[in-house]
């Protein structure tokens, strides 16, 4: 996946703003071909041609470890950054100054959507694992896109999805009950393919803690607990600190469709 690696300090032209103490992250070029997510990536359809323009402006940054920022809050937004491996989580300050996850992003996802429009980012961006990103720096993929309609549609699409994903689980989810929104979070990860299936039931390692989930979903620890406990006791899931068990994927996906 990675080639002719130099190394370089974050935070410069086109770079992902690094935590200050921060390693250096190794750059490089790629090659698509190798690429876990590459048949999902916005490079999914185009010719040949068309995805060399795409990987002339794009690069390989990382492993950011647990904990390390692929960008910061107020750093000036300059790139978008898709999920080569691993996963990372969107998180704000509450004025009390508690953080707020706003997100997660497993492999083949878009992060830094929310700031296209703006002087800076809206977040801070975490990995949550070991985490290798593609940086696309946002006014060559907007000039790109001029040239190529099927990259420019393929970027709305995403922003669709997301919208439509916004308004189906946070701003709906404000309606529904604790276990119904941590019925949509676990069919999320059934939908980003994250979870390890054996026909109806299967298992995921969680990168993020459960501390973590409770905040994305607007939930207190405790409230949350509950909720898993619930599931656990209906037979649903096997709650661990750090993995969750699906013994029966179909119930999680007909009660979401309540």
């Amino acid at each position: 996946m990675e080639k002719n690696i130099t190394t370089s300090e974050g935070g410069g032209d086109g770079q992902a703003a690094s935590p200050q103490g921060q390693a250096a992250k190794h750059q490089s070029e790629l090659d698509c071909s190798k690429c876990e997510a590459r048949h999902r990536c916005l490079g999914e359809g185009l010719s040949e041609e068309q995805l060399l323009g795409l990987r002339k402006i794009t690069r390989t940054l990382g492993p950011f470890q647990p904990g390390e920022a692929i960008f910061r809050v107020e750093g000036k937004f300059k790139s978008l950054f898709v999920i080569q491996s691993g996963a990372a989580k969107i998180e704000t300050a509450s004025f009390e100054g508690a953080k707020l996850v706003d997100g997660f992003f497993f492999r083949d996802d878009l992060v830094g959507l929310e700031s296209i429009g703006a002087q800076q980012y809206g977040h801070d961006a975490i990995a949550l694992e070991r985490t290798l990103v593609c940086e696309l720096p946002f006014n060559q993929l907007e000039s790109l896109c001029s040239f190529v309609p099927r990259l420019q549609r393929k970027l709305l699409i995403i922003l669709g999805q997301k919208i439509r994903y916004t308004n189906e689980t946070i701003v709906h989810g404000r309606y529904v009950s604790g276990e119904k929104r941590l019925l949509f979070f676990l069919q999320m990860l059934c939908e980003k393919k994250i979870i390890k299936k054996n026909d109806n039931t299967g298992s995921v390692d969680l990168p993020m803690s459960k501390g973590d989930i409770a905040s994305y979903l607007g939930l207190r620890p405790e409230s949350l607990s509950r909720v898993l406990t619930k599931l656990q006791s209906d037979g649903i899931i096997r709650n661990h600190t750090k993995k969750i068990e699906f013994l029966d994927i179909k119930a999680i996906l007909q009660q979401v469709c309540r």
